[in-house]
């Protein structure tokens, strides 16, 4: 399945004198591009047969400028592709300052910094650690690569735990990891307490990168939430002793 949103429609062609736009039936439309159309008088028509993805839709192709890049503005066009500006999807391109663009370097950056905890943990030898972060990692990568290819995100499992389950543990501390209360983290609690606290953080930061840019995606919002209780989760696991 694929996901057609509004920066997509803004992208893919210009409004003016289109009454239908026809999306295969694999492809879900975000509410904010059911809007965008609708402000345009454009009727949403499902297609029959084959599915395709909706960006080789007849009205994409007959729509998208000539250029070899294409701005998200209306008649933007480029040759060459600008310093200032990067990848968005395909040939659309957007100055580097663009929301997604912003996302994008948060999620990269909380990568970066998840194997850096992962090394020190196995410098530490504490291996179990490291494998439970690469699995946050590889969780990561799923999130980051559903945005990118505008793919819905599947709901995985992390450390054994369900989406629903991970909010459970991470909201009753007492009765699912031992714990009297909520620690507050302190540095005299170690290095690698101190580490994983700090990715919670950073998860927080690409959270609320997403609700900026993707306020539509809420698969990816929630699966950014749920990454914040697991790192909780592993957080109160280190103080509890769980991984030595």
């Amino acid at each position: 399945m694929r996901i057609l949103t509004e920066a997509d429609l803004r992208a893919s062609f210009q409004t003016d004198g289109i009454k239908e736009y026809s999306v295969p039936p694999d492809v879900f439309v975000t509410p904010a591009a059911k809007e965008y159309l609708d402000a345009r008088g454009i009727k949403i028509v499902v297609t029959d047969g084959e599915k395709t993805c909706f960006n080789e839709t007849k009205q994409a192709k007959a729509f998208a400028p000539k250029s070899a890049f294409i701005g998200t503005a209306p008649g933007e066009k480029y040759d060459i592709k600008p310093e200032n500006m990067t990848h968005l999807r395909g040939n659309v391109i957007v100055p580097k300052i663009h929301p997604v663009i912003e996302f994008r370097g948060k999620m990269d950056t909380l990568q970066a910094d998840i194997i850096l905890v992962q090394t020190a943990a196995s410098r530490l030898c504490m291996d179990s650690l490291a494998e439970d972060l690469q699995e946050t990692l590889l969780f990561t990568r799923a999130v980051l690569g559903a945005e990118v290819n505008n793919s819905p995100l599947e709901e995985p499992r992390l450390l054994g735990f369900s989406y629903p389950e991970l909010r459970r543990v991470s909201h009753d501390i007492k009765s699912e990891l031992g714990l009297e209360s909520h620690p507050v983290p302190d540095y005299t609690m170690g290095e690698l307490p101190a580490a994983v606290n700090a990715l919670r953080a950073k998860v927080r930061e690409a959270e609320l990168a997403a609700a900026a840019a993707l306020p539509d995606r809420i698969d990816i919002l929630t699966a950014l939430n749920r990454l914040s209780s697991c790192m909780h989760i592993i957080f109160c696991r280190l103080l509890m002793g769980y991984y030595s």
